[in-house]
C-alpha cells in the first residue's frame, strides 16, 4: 500500500475509534430508552398489576400494584397508565420508593372510557436504581401489567354500557324515600325515573332490579321490571317496594354498598350488563332510617 494511503487509513482508524468512545460515553450517562434493563414490556426487578376493589368501583379508581422483585431499591420517578381504551392523563408523579420485597399500591383516579378499543394496557415509568441516582439516569420502559380479574375489560364495559344506556333514557333515583304506616308495619316504595331520549336509534330494555346487602324487594329478592324503552316514549315510574334484606344492626353499621341499586339492562347496540346507580346523600339517609325502624332497632 503507498505510503499516503496507509497514513490516511491510520488516520481514519484512529477517528472512528475515537467516535466509538465517546459515543460510549455518552450513552453510560444519558437516558436509557432500551437495553438490558428494560426488555419486551418488563423491567429487570419490577412487575406490575391492575386491580380494582369493590370500593373503587364508584369512585372511579385504577389500582396499580408495583412490587420490587429484585435484589436493590428502585425509585419510580414517574408512572403513566396508558390504554387506547382510555383518555390520556392517568400520570403519577410522585415518587414511588421500593426497597427489595417491597409492594406498593398506587391509585390513579380514571379518565373516561373510549368506547369500542381494545384494552390493552401499558404502565409507563421511569425507574432509576438506588436513591443516590439523579432522575435524568432513569431508564424509561413500557410495562405490560399482570390483569388477572380482566379489569380493564370490565372498565371499558361498563363505561361504554353506561353511555349507552344514557343515549337511551334517563334513568334517575328519586332524592327521598317514599314511606307508609310506622314501626315494624312501616312500609316503603322507591320510585325510579326513567325519562326515554327524545330522539335516537337506541332502545332500552330493564329487565330486573337486583338487591343488596341491606334491601331488596318487599316479594324477596330482586325486583323484576321488564321495561322497554324507546326515544320518544313516555317518561314513567318504575315503582320498587323495599324490604330489609336481613334485620342486622352490623348491616347499617357495615354498610358500604348496600345502598347502590343495580339495574340489569340491554340496549339495541348490543350492550348489557348491570347498572350501578348510588342513592343520593337524603335517599342513603331515608334507607338506613326505615331499615332500622321497619327491623325495630331503633
Amino acid at each position: 500500500m503507498p505510503r499516503a494511503r496507509r497514513a490516511g487509513a491510520n488516520a481514519l482508524a484512529v477517528v472512528v475509534a475515537a467516535l466509538v468512545l465517546t459515543g460510549c460515553a455518552t450513552g453510560a450517562s444519558a437516558p436509557s430508552d432500551a437495553g438490558p434493563e428494560a426488555v419486551d414490556g418488563t423491567f429487570r426487578g419490577l412487575s406490575v398489576e391492575v386491580r380494582q376493589g369493590r370500593f373503587d368501583v364508584p369512585d372511579r379508581v385504577l389500582v396499580v400494584s408495583f412490587a420490587n422483585d429484585g435484589e436493590e431499591r428502585l425509585v419510580i420517578d414517574r408512572a403513566e397508565v396508558v390504554s387506547p381504551a382510555l383518555e390520556p392523563g392517568m400520570t403519577r408523579s410522585r415518587p414511588i420508593e421500593l426497597d427489595p420485597g417491597d409492594r406498593l399500591d398506587a391509585r390513579f383516579p380514571l379518565t373516561a372510557s373510549v368506547c369500542d378499543a381494545a384494552p390493552d394496557t401499558t404502565v409507563d415509568v421511569l425507574v432509576r436504581r438506588g436513591p443516590d441516582v439523579d432522575a435524568d439516569d432513569g431508564v424509561r420502559a413500557a410495562l405490560v401489567p399482570s390483569d388477572p380479574y380482566d379489569t380493564m375489560a370490565r372498565i371499558n364495559d361498563r363505561d361504554c354500557l353506561a353511555d349507552s344506556v344514557a343515549a337511551a333514557a334517563s334513568i334517575v333515583l328519586p332524592d327521598r324515600l317514599r314511606t307508609t304506616g310506622e314501626g315494624t308495619d312501616a312500609r316503603a316504595v322507591i320510585d325510579v325515573g326513567v325519562e326515554p331520549a327524545a330522539s335516537g336509534d337506541l332502545a332500552l330494555e330493564i329487565t330486573q332490579v337486583l338487591g343488596t346487602t341491606l334491601i331488596g324487594s318487599e316479594a324477596g329478592g330482586a325486583w323484576p321490571v321488564g321495561l322497554d324503552v324507546a326515544a320518544g316514549d313516555p317518561a314513567t315510574t318504575v315503582e320498587l317496594p323495599v324490604r330489609p334484606a336481613r334485620c342486622d344492626a352490623h348491616a347499617i353499621a357495615d354498610d358500604k354498598r348496600g345502598t347502590i341499586l343495580p339495574f340489569e339492562v340491554r340496549t339495541s347496540d348490543g350492550r348489557s350488563g348491570v347498572l350501578e346507580l348510588p342513592s343520593g346523600d337524603a335517599l342513603k339517609a331515608d334507607l338506613y332510617a326505615y331499615y332500622a325502624e321497619r327491623c325495630g332497632l331503633d
